[in-house]
């Protein structure tokens, strides 16, 4: 485990121990962790086990996985219209369904929006892991998830949905249609 930053854990649980206005005994008996302990991971002079560190974090309420978060991955990212990466999703009736991915670098979800031209869609059903979220900026589609109902959305619509359900839209109308969708599961193109 020479990847773990005791350092940043130290100091992460001694900024939350002050901010709450904590003494390391007052720590100590909310934790039941020595006082001792405490002195020693908040200096980085000692590994903590895993229990160890979820009293800690219980009694200052604070998420354990907050103290092994990448700096990387919890950077904000900016990612400007002109930058984002585009490409076609597929050919549907001999229109292009353009994709613009919104977000880069390692996430736990992606974005992206879709133009759909008037009568196209997007093939067969998808089926994959986590969960997306649709926005419709314009126009309207039908949405259809495969065993239950089809929907109609329209500007300012939203549809959420598990992406183990087979998903697949089409726009039947005569406008392009643009809709917004972000999803948890890793992007493939």
């Amino acid at each position: 485990m020479s990847d773990i930053d005791l350092n940043k854990i130290g100091n992460i649980l001694r900024s939350r121990r002050m901010e709450k206005n904590l003494s390391i005994r007052d720590l100590s008996a909310r934790s039941d962790v020595a006082a001792s302990t405490i002195s020693q991971i908040e200096t980085g002079k000692t590994s903590p086990n895993l229990l160890t560190l979820k009293s800690l974090c219980n009694a200052l309420d604070l998420p354990v996985f907050s103290l092994f978060m990448d700096d990387e991955i919890t950077n904000v990212r900016l990612v400007r219209h002109n930058e984002q990466q585009t490409f076609i999703r597929n050919i549907s009736n001999g229109k292009a369904l353009i994709e613009s991915l919104i977000t880069q670098g390692r996430n736990e979800m992606w974005g992206a929006i879709i133009d759909i031209p008037a009568h196209s869609d997007s093939g067969t059903f998808a089926h994959h892991g986590g969960e997306e979220l649709v926005f419709m900026l314009e126009g309207c589609i039908r949405f259809e998830l495969e065993n239950y109902q089809a929907y109609t959305l329209e500007k300012y619509d939203t549809l959420y949905y598990p992406n183990y359900i087979g998903h697949r839209w089409t726009n039947n109308c005569d406008e392009d249609a643009k809709m917004l969708i972000i999803s948890t599961s890793p992007y493939k193109f």
